[in-house]
Order: structure tokens, then C-alpha cells, then sequence
């Protein structure tokens, strides 16, 4: 723990019931607490204007308690990156376990992994700043979140060309550079001037249209 002031030592020992309480499950649930604070705070205001002080006070805790977990502000973000994870690689796992055309699952899971993410990162004006501020201090975690699309997109298209749903050869792609480009497609209709959600997500629907369109089995 760093202290880096009188009023911080008033401040974490002011909190020591608090802090006794961090190891286990507790801590585990302090940290999502915190996380997902640090997201509400990220989207709305953007890295570089929001301080410990602003994500504890959204996280409804002490200052102490936020430096028993956390070294600084870079270690939220990782924190927050990585959580936001957790909850797309649910909502993923969802849409394979879905009873659809291979159409509306790619579609769901587009948007259940690059929508949600765009939707909790605001789709606003600091959006560029946190992919900035994610490539510059959160490369891991950034390359973890993209392995979670291609991890259950590679799933996808594997299961459903096993079945015979789709021809997976007709793209005249392997599926690493289908699901690659796939990628590319979805960074791109953020592209010009940023769309609101409802247009992302619109723009998401057209990229699964022409995917599922690419591997679609020859008429019988």
C-alpha cells in the first residue's frame, strides 16, 4: 500500500475494518466493485480525467481500500479491462448454446462481444482515448478480450460446418484468416464519425449478413 500523504494514513486508518475484510471472496467481490466503478467513471469522463479519488468516490469506498488492491490507476484500468472480459465471454457462451440459423448466432455474437464492449466503453468522445490508453498499458488484457471473439468464433463456424450448416471452404479463406478479417470488419464500422450504439449494432448485423452470405453450402 502506498502512502503518499498524512491525510492518506488518517484516511486508511479511519478504514482498517474495512481493509480486514479484503482477503477471500470479499476481496474478489471489492475488486469487481471496483471495476466495474472504474468503467461507469472511464466512459463518462475518459482516462486522464478520472483520478483514484473520482473512482473510489464511484465505487462508494475509502481511498485506502482502493490502494489495498490496486497500485494506481493503471492497474484499475487493467482491472476494468479484464472484468469487462468476464462479462463478454458470458454473454458469448450464451449465444452457442442458442437454437438458431448460423446467421443470427454469428450475429448474436458479434454483438454480444463488440457490442457489449462498445456500449459499456460510453460510444462517445473518450472512446478513442481508452483504446489509446488500452494499447499503451493493457496489451495483455486487450489481446486476451480479442481471444474471447475468436476463441468462441472459431467454435462457432467449426460446429456449424460439422453439421453441414455452412461450407466453410466456400469463403476460399482458412478459417483463421475468415475470422481475422471478421475482426477487421467490426473495428471498421467504428470508423468516420462514431456511431451511436443503435448504428453499431446495425452495422455488426450487415458485417454477420455478408459473412454468413460467404460460407453459406451450395444450393442443393
Amino acid at each position: 500500500m502506498v502512502a503518499d500523504s498524512l491525510d492518506f494514513v488518517k484516511t486508511a486508518m479511519s478504514d482498517v475494518n474495512d481493509s480486514a475484510a479484503t482477503s477471500g471472496e470479499d476481496g474478489k467481490g471489492r475488486i469487481e466493485q471496483i471495476a466495474e466503478a472504474a468503467l461507469r467513471r472511464f466512459a463518462r469522463y475518459g482516462y486522464k480525467r478520472s483520478s483514484m479519488d473520482d473512482i473510489a468516490r464511484e465505487a462508494g469506498v475509502a481511498r485506502a481500500t482502493l490502494y489495498l488492491h490496486f497500485k494506481g490507476k493503471d492497474d484499475v484500468f487493467r482491472a476494468m479491462l479484464a472484468g469487462l472480459g468476464q462479462r463478454v465471454e458470458t454473454r458469448c457462451r450464451e449465444v452457442l448454446a442458442m437454437r438458431a440459423p448460423f446467421g443470427k448466432r454469428l450475429e448474436a455474437l458479434l454483438e454480444a462481444h463488440h457490442g457489449t464492449a462498445f456500449g459499456a466503453l460510453g460510444a462517445g468522445e473518450h472512446l478513442g482515448e481508452l483504446k489509446a490508453v488500452m494499447l499503451s498499458i493493457a496489451g495483455a488484457e486487450l489481446a486476451a478480450f480479442e481471444a474471447i471473439f475468436v476463441g468462441f468464433a472459431r467454435r462457432l463456424f467449426e460446429e456449424a460446418d460439422g453439421r453441414g450448416e455452412i461450407a466453410i471452404a466456400r469463403s476460399g479463406l482458412p478459417l483463421d484468416t475468415l475470422i481475422a478479417t471478421l475482426l477487421r470488419a467490426t473495428a471498421g464500422a467504428k470508423y468516420g464519425e462514431l456511431p451511436s450504439c443503435e448504428q453499431y449494432l446495425l452495422r455488426l448485423r450487415e458485417i454477420a449478413t455478408v459473412f454468413a452470405a460467404a460460407v453459406a453450402p451450395p444450393a442443393p
